[in-house]
């Protein structure tokens, strides 16, 4: 979110004209970001609102409403598979209520009396930051796991064209291994075996890579750690 530009879109679900009021002036009156409070005084009204527009970073719904208590307007929130934060203000503490609100996915639940005030928008706005940056690390991590599919891909590509080569030489080495050579030549023919081993187990670790794999390098750099102790040769992999 970004400080000073953003405006930040509440829509307020409340029957209660002077409470609305007092989030309204609160919620305004604060410094650091702007709000635009659209207020529903009922519950269908509320989630109408929602239905032709859900264009909202928070919620803020009474639970002691007339037709529909909170719980049942979460509840149809839910069902519409509409994500937007939802914080719940009541005026009664009622931990089987809470315990409920926050298994139905509500980011939180307030007394009206502990949150209405200049407490409030700074709430408001530390849940909307929170979530912000959770969708980040989402997508950051979505992007991250395609990047290695597609690394995975071209890796089993070039392991086909490797393998068979690859194979070639082994079995070359062996060969030579076991005729009657002098100790010069077997021990340039052990260090290709060792190569070759060593090229074959690098590919294998390539086609099995993890996310937890990528470690830091140089600025924005990072690579792929294929070593199996602190140490050994590593891979390097541009973002």
């Amino acid at each position: 979110m970004e400080k000073d530009n953003e405006v930040i879109k509440i829509l307020l679900i409340e029957d209660d004209p002077n409470i609305a009021g007092l989030i309204k002036y609160y919620l305004n009156s604060y410094k650091k970001y702007s709000f635009a409070v659209d207020w529903a005084e009922t519950a269908e009204r509320g989630i109408e609102k929602l239905s032709l527009a859900n264009t909202y970073n928070l919620i803020l719904l009474d639970y002691y409403l007339p037709e529909m208590n909170g719980i049942e307007v979460l509840k149809i929130i839910k069902s519409r598979n509409i994500d937007t934060l939802v914080i719940m203000l009541s005026s009664v503490k009622e931990k089987e209520v809470m315990s409920e609100v926050l298994k139905l996915g509500a980011t939180d639940y307030y007394m009206k009396e502990d949150i209405i005030g200049p407490l409030l928008p700074v709430i408001v706005a530390s849940a909307i930051e929170k979530e912000n940056l959770r969708r980040q690390i989402e997508k950051d991590k979505g992007e991250q796991s395609q990047k290695i599919e597609a690394i995975q891909e071209i890796v089993i590509t070039v392991s086909h064209e490797i393998n068979n080569p690859l194979a070639a030489i082994k079995l070359a080495t062996n060969i030579l291994l076991k005729k009657d050579l002098s100790p010069d030549v077997k021990t340039y023919i052990k260090i290709i075996k060792e190569s070759t081993d060593r090229i074959e187990q690098t590919v294998l670790k390539l086609r099995e890579l993890k996310s937890d794999q990528i470690v830091p390098y140089v600025g924005k750099l990072r690579m792929f750690d294929l070593s199996n102790k602190p140490g050994h040769q590593q891979s390097e992999s541009k973002e």
